[in-house]
This record gives C-alpha cells, sequence and structure tokens, in this order.
C-alpha cells in the first residue's frame, strides 16, 4: 500500500455516500429518467464497491484491508447473484446485453444496498482507530449533503 488512508477516507466516504444515496432513490417511485439515473449511479457505486471490499490485487485499486485492524467481510450475496449480468450492462456496451436471457427489473436493488450497508458497518466496526476520525468526519460532511439518509 502507498497511498495516505487518511486523505483516502474523504474518497472512500464521498462514494459510499452516493451509493447509500441512490440505492434509497432506487426504492422510491421517480420519474423517468431520474430512476433510470439514480439506479445506473447505485450500480456503478456497488461495483466498485464490490471491488474495495474484495480486496484485490490491482495496485491502483484503494482496498478495504488497508484500513481495517482484522479482516472485513463482505457480505454481497445480493450483488454476487447479479454482479456478472450487471457488469455486462453497465458502463458497457457489451455483446451480452443482446444475448442476455435474465432480465433485470430492479427488484433485487433493496437486497442488493443492505448488503453493502451491512458490510460498511462491519467495515467501519474494525477501522484503524487512527483513521476513525478522518471517516467520522467524512461522515458527518457528507450526512450534511443527504440529511434523509442515514450513512452509518
Amino acid at each position: 500500500m502507498s497511498y495516505d488512508l487518511k486523505e483516502a477516507a474523504k474518497h472512500v466516504v464521498h462514494d459510499s455516500a452516493f451509493l447509500v444515496s441512490a440505492g434509497h432513490d432506487t426504492q422510491n417511485p421517480l420519474p423517468f429518467p431520474f430512476n433510470h439515473y439514480a439506479e445506473r449511479t447505485f450500480l456503478v457505486h456497488c461495483r466498485a464497491f464490490a471491488g474495495f471490499f474484495g480486496n484485490g490485487t490491482d495496485s491502483r485499486d484503494m482496498y478495504a484491508r488497508d484500513f481495517v485492524n482484522g479482516n472485513s467481510a463482505a457480505t454481497l450475496a445480493a450483488w454476487d447473484t447479479w454482479h456478472k449480468h450487471i457488469d455486462q450492462h453497465l458502463a458497457h456496451l457489451t455483446k451480452a446485453r443482446i444475448t442476455n436471457t435474465r432480465s433485470w427489473t430492479g427488484k433485487d436493488n433493496k437486497a442488493i444496498l443492505d448488503g453493502f450497508q451491512q458490510t460498511w458497518r462491519e467495515f467501519y466496526k474494525i477501522l484503524e482507530p487512527s483513521l476513525k476520525p478522518a471517516f467520522d468526519t467524512q461522515i458527518d460532511a457528507r450526512q450534511k449533503e443527504f440529511p434523509n439518509v442515514p450513512l452509518r
């Protein structure tokens, strides 16, 4: 790891706040095209956090393991069910979009959101104590931007 974890906290919290806020928006009857924007924002951030919590090996990316005391465990079963399908549709114009036989309805957005929120809570519990103030400062700032969405 070769990056400033306290500086990284603002980016991790920023994207987490948008994941949660957009995820909550997918649970509301938004008119088109706003429903589409909310869902795509939510799913893009889900894909990013699946990688973050998955503790991959790409040296360009940040991983949960760098921030915690112990092992962080992801509980992303609903995401795991859909990640390949969503990856073929999200930010890619893949041929699989034509041949796909499984229809995405958005019905699983709630379960996916719940999994990421639970994983975030578990991650936050085992944050390195020296990093908690940086995370708390950023969470408090984002909470002001999204007062109706619980970010903790």
